[in-house]
This record gives C-alpha cells, sequence and structure tokens, in this order.
C-alpha cells in the first residue's frame, strides 16, 4: 500500500490524505483527494489501526484502485502528471458521479411520470377549456353547457381518486371501473354518466394524440349506459290546445315577457341559446318571399332557416320590434312553472301528475329533510307537468306538434329544428304509448292494410 501521510499543521478538522510518487522522472507528492478527521488519523500509531480506520470510511477500495491503477500507467509508460490526475479523479468521484447520474435520471423520472399523470393533465385540460386555450371541434371556444359538464367532470374525477395517482399508462379496468361506479354511487342518472363517459373518452383520445401513452385500449372498459325512458326525468310536451290556453293566457310585466319568449320558442323549435339570440337582423325572406328567421345555431354552428308560418309568431316578434327580450334560461324556467301552475287551474291538463325521477340534487335535499316529494303508491316520485316544463319543453312541443300535425316529412321538420341525425331527432317526439296508438290509427285511415 502507499505510504500515506497528512500534510497540515492543524489539529483538527480535515484535510487530504497524500502519498510521494516518482513521476515523469520528479518525486512529488501527490493529493489522493480522500479526506480524513484529522484528530482520528493521529491517533492511528500502527498500520493495522490505520487500515482499520481507512476500511471504516469506505477508502482502502479507493486507495487499492487508485494503486492498481498506478502499476497499469507505468507498465503502459503512460504515468504523467495529467494521466495520474485523471485516475485520482476517476477513482474518488466515480461514486459521487454515479449518485448525480442516479440523481438526475431520478428527476428525470419524476418529471416525466408528473407529465403522464392523469389527474394533472385532467385538470389542466379542463382548466385550459374555461380560458378558452382549447376549441371544441368547430373551431369554436366551449359552451357555458359544455364547460360546465367538463367542469363537473373534473370534479367528480378528482373527488373519486382524492388518494390515488397514475399515470395514463397505468390506467387499468379496475381503475375505470372505480370511476364508473363512483358515479352509479354518486347516484348519477344514465344520461349524466354517459356524458361523463364520453369526456373521459376524448381525453383518453387526446392524452394519447400527445404521446402520453400508447393504452388506447382503456376506451373499451369504457362502456356507456343504455338508457331508457324509465331511467330519464320524464320529459313533456305542451299541445296545441295548451299552447293556445297559454297564448291567450292574460300576464303583464316579466311574467309576460317570460310567457311570449317561451312561445317563440315553441314555434320556431330552437334552442335557448338560439331563440334568445334573434333580433331584428336575423328577419329576412326567401327568393319565394317566404318570411324567415335566419341564424348560426351556436351548439352545432350550422345554419338554419325556419319560416314564420304561425300568426302567433309573427305577432310576438311585432311586440318586441323582432328582438327577442333578454331573459336568463333559470328565470324562463322559474317563471314558467309558476305561470303554468295559475294556468293549470283553467286548462287541468297541466295539473295531471307524471311518474319521473328526482335529480342528484333533489335527492340530497330529500334525504337531508329540505324538501319534500309526493310519491306515488309504489314508491315512485310524481310531480304536475307544470313542474316538468323547461326552456327545453319548447323545442320538444314544436317538433312533437309538426309531427303530429301530419302536414310535415321527417326531413322537412329535421330542416326546422336543425337536426342532422334522424337517431338524435327521434327523442324529441314525446308521445305517449296512447298518442301513438291515434298516430297508427290517423295514417291507416282506410284499415291496417
Amino acid at each position: 500500500m502507499f505510504g500515506l501521510v497528512i500534510r497540515t499543521k492543524s489539529t483538527e478538522g480535515y484535510t487530504p490524505l497524500y502519498t510521494r510518487l516518482k513521476v515523469e522522472g520528479k518525486s512529488i507528492w501527490v493529493n489522493l483527494c480522500l479526506m480524513v478527521d484529522i484528530q482520528e488519523w493521529n491517533k492511528k500509531d500502527t498500520e493495522k489501526k490505520v487500515v482499520n480506520y481507512l476500511l471504516s470510511i469506505g477508502h482502502m477500495d479507493k486507495l487499492n484502485a487508485i494503486e492498481l491503477g498506478v502499476k497499469d500507467l507505468r507498465l503502459r509508460h503512460n504515468l504523467t502528471a495529467q494521466t495520474l490526475d485523471n485516475l485520482i479523479q476517476n477513482v474518488v468521484l466515480a461514486e459521487t458521479r454515479k449518485e448525480l447520474v442516479e440523481a438526475e435520471q431520478l428527476k428525470e423520472d419524476i418529471e416525466e411520470r408528473q407529465r403522464k399523470d392523469v389527474k394533472t393533465f385532467v385538470k389542466n385540460y379542463v382548466n385550459a377549456i374555461v380560458k378558452g386555450e382549447i376549441l371544441s371541434k368547430s373551431g369554436k371556444k366551449y359552451s357555458k353547457n359544455s364547460i360546465n359538464s367538463w367542469k363537473q367532470f373534473k370534479r367528480l374525477f378528482l373527488a373519486c381518486f382524492r388518494n390515488q395517482t397514475f399515470t395514463w399508462d397505468e390506467l387499468s379496468q379496475s381503475i375505470i371501473h372505480k370511476f364508473l361506479n363512483y358515479l352509479e354511487k354518486e347516484g348519477y342518472m344514465g344520461e349524466t354518466k354517459n356524458r361523463h363517459i364520453g369526456i373521459f373518452s376524448t381525453l383518453i383520445t387526446v392524452s394519447e394524440k400527445q404521446k402520453l401513452h400508447t393504452n388506447g385500449i382503456a376506451r373499451k372498459w369504457l362502456n356507456t349506459v343504455t338508457v331508457t325512458d324509465t331511467d330519464r326525468r320524464t320529459l313533456i310536451y305542451l299541445s296545441r290546445e295548451e299552447l293556445k290556453a297559454l297564448y291567450d293566457m292574460s300576464l303583464t310585466g316579466l311574467q309576460e315577457q317570460v310567457r311570449d319568449i317561451f312561445l317563440i320558442a315553441c314555434y320556431t323549435a330552437l334552442r335557448y341559446s338560439d331563440f334568445s339570440k334573434i333580433t331584428k337582423g336575423c328577419i329576412g325572406y326567401t327568393e319565394s318571399g317566404t318570411k324567415v328567421i335566419r341564424l348560426c345555431q351556436q351548439k352545432t354552428m350550422k345554419p338554419v332557416v325556419i319560416p314564420i308560418i304561425n300568426e302567433e309568431l309573427e305577432l310576438l316578434l311585432q311586440k318586441y320590434d323582432y328582438n327577442v327580450p333578454d331573459v336568463c334560461e333559470q328565470i324562463i324556467n322559474r317563471y314558467m312553472k309558476n305561470i303554468c301552475k295559475q294556468l293549470s287551474e283553467e286548462v287541468p291538463s297541466l295539473g295531471i301528475k307524471l311518474r319521473t325521477l328526482l335529480t342528484k340534487t333533489e335527492r340530497d335535499a330529500e334525504k337531508a329533510g329540505r324538501l319534500v316529494f309526493e310519491h306515488d303508491s309504489e314508491g315512485y316520485p310524481i310531480k304536475p307537468r307544470y313542474e316538468l316544463i323547461s326552456c327545453h319543453t319548447a323545442r320538444r312541443s314544436a317538433i312533437t306538434n309538426m309531427h303530429l300535425s301530419g302536414k310535415f316529412s321527417t326531413r322537412q321538420i329535421m330542416s326546422v329544428s336543425g337536426h342532422k341525425k334522424e337517431e338524435t331527432f327521434n327523442k324529441y317526439i314525446r308521445l305517449s304509448l296512447d298518442e301513438k296508438a291515434d298516430d297508427v290509427a290517423r295514417a291507416a285511415y282506410d284499415g291496417l292494410f
């Protein structure tokens, strides 16, 4: 073993070990870059104690490696000040360099895992939608309703996996089923669950396109729920007779405005996001002279042309100089329930009680004792028809009444409603079994065959 010394006058602290070697014909002191405790070193008065001390602080293996390296350099006649310094640095710093490499790799692994973390991706993606930084397929900012759906998904997703983290590559069937079971446990209805399943599937696709994973198979575990009418809240339409009674009803102030706006929707089959935007600039004529409303539907970003056929529609539009009053959807929903409740005294059909489903908010309120709902003999919640009315009832009323009139083909009604798929359009025709039987009977005016 090298002859080892320390070269300091200090009596405490740490200092490097030195040895004397002949390099390039000169005898020089070589700093071995191995630090020792001065007080401990001075206590070691025998070679055995020195060796034991060096072993205890992990220097012996490095000293042996340096000594073997020096012998190898001598044999190859390559022992110079530079090669000796390189040898010492490589031996002494090898462990430190390894630790640095491992630390850097660990840092990269952590950063990569954070980049692929599903919860982080969900938060960032939804926040970007809310800020308008991510656009819909049509290249437009997401609508208010769509943003609310994405925000609700984020809230439910983060609540479900509050104490669990995973990357897209780790997304498994059990993880997906945990989320689906969470939606079930929270009491969400089929259509709401399917909306969140659709958002989840979109996120899997987007993250895959961003090369965050190759786990596209996960989409196969996101099976949508089959939704029947019994799984939905009861959706109604108002008959022509009910609409006529509503039109003739004597109202004033905001009630009158809300009623008029609702009827305009009933005569145009438009959604709130569209009929609320009707202005004088939307009114025009076709080449044949038909007076029409022209606008671009906000949800689909597709143009639609609606003929002004009903005299009632023309009078209502004239009443406001063709500029539909600005009233928020929530106000319309609330006021229309109260208006139709008043009207039910003259039109009893509006007060008929129907079996329906409660929303999650309603179920939670009923469970907490904040609200009380009427139930039928089988325990199902029931509500009078006037409580089931909302803005969207107007669109269903228009489509269903046009269908019942027998005057229009499905294609003609869809040209007004703006539907592109007949499957979606058919969901708006709200007929009872009796009404469907009557519909068949009218079609078969001269017999079944």
